[in-house]
């Protein structure tokens, strides 16, 4: 599949149309505190996260519906979750803390697997922590990280669905800025605990 640049222009009758992909974009897009569009940029933030580390980072495109999100540089398979205090439909009040983690089929091409398990080698809990609809959801020092094995959930929660802050703080992971969490990806012990 082609990776777009956002200049691509929409055509009609064969000849460019002024509209430019990245006005789609802009216009579906640009709403970073919905679920669904923070939860791909946490993806895209620690798919970033890798740049500098050798190997090179995997440069592909994210594909939907694979079992698991990211791949690291030394094929670490990675389960990305998001959540933030702050939602673009309310001001009234801060969301709590909540992770799905519960274990799922995995979706290939041929169809689903037939047992439910968790597909990644570890999880990174992304926590995008301001307070105030002034702070930019693009300022990195507002983002927590939380690197956890699979293997610890999967001992700890076996068939547990969400996981709240509280609860994933008990279990250990370690938290990382943007700035350390390529490295805490590649260097934490996938067998502890």
């Amino acid at each position: 599949m082609k990776q777009y640049t956002g200049n691509e222009e929409f055509t009609l009758r064969g000849e460019n149309s002024g509209i430019r992909l990245a006005d789609f974009w802009r216009w579906a897009y640009s709403d970073l505190l919905n679920n669904t569009s923070r939860g791909v940029m946490a993806e895209f933030l620690v798919e970033k996260s890798f740049e500098g580390i050798t190997p090179p980072p995997n440069t592909q495109m994210r594909i939907d519906w694979m079992p698991y999100d990211v791949t690291s540089p030394s094929g670490r398979r990675i389960e990305v979750k998001s959540a933030a205090y702050l939602q673009s439909w309310t001001r009234d009040y801060y969301s709590k803390i909540i992770f799905d983690i519960a274990p799922k089929r995995a979706c290939p091409e041929t169809g689903y697997s037939p047992e439910c398990i968790r597909h990644s080698d570890l999880y990174v809990f992304c926590v995008y922590t301001a307070l105030s609809q002034d702070q930019s959801i693009l300022d990195l020092d507002l983002w927590d990280f939380y690197v956890l094995p699979t293997e610890v959930l999967n001992q700890k929660c076996p068939q547990q669905k969400t996981i709240g802050l509280q609860s994933l703080m008990a279990l250990g992971p370690v938290k990382a800025d943007f700035s350390t969490l390529g490295n805490t990806i590649e260097t934490i012990d996938l067998q502890k605990r």
